[in-house]
């Protein structure tokens, strides 16, 4: 069985994760890129989710038993983010606003 060979299989280097990831969810509404990690069965924890409308934070924290508070992504600057540890962990950061 032949199996059929892309130029990008050529033009990009390999990349795996091999730490446990820290998800970052900005306009995170329920959390539906958590939900999709969830169900690939990756390793991850729940960082961060930023989501101004508290009745979305509230169906995000019982659907993932978490307690995030609604924050308005406006107000937040990259420090805010609180990637530290680099070297243990892998820093992934979604985004899903309408």
């Amino acid at each position: 069985m032949d199996i059929q060979q892309s130029i990008f299989d050529y033009l990009r280097t390999p990349f795996s994760i091999d730490k446990p990831i820290r998800l970052i969810e900005i306009f995170a509404g329920y959390g539906s890129q958590s939900l999709a990690l969830e169900r690939l069965g990756a390793n991850f924890e729940h960082y961060r989710a930023i989501e101004f409308d508290k009745y979305a934070m509230a169906s995000y924290n019982a659907i993932h038993g978490t307690n995030f508070q609604p924050t308005d992504v406006c107000s937040m600057r990259g420090g805010d983010l609180g990637i530290t540890d680099k070297d243990k962990y892998t820093y992934m950061l979604t985004y899903s606003f309408p």
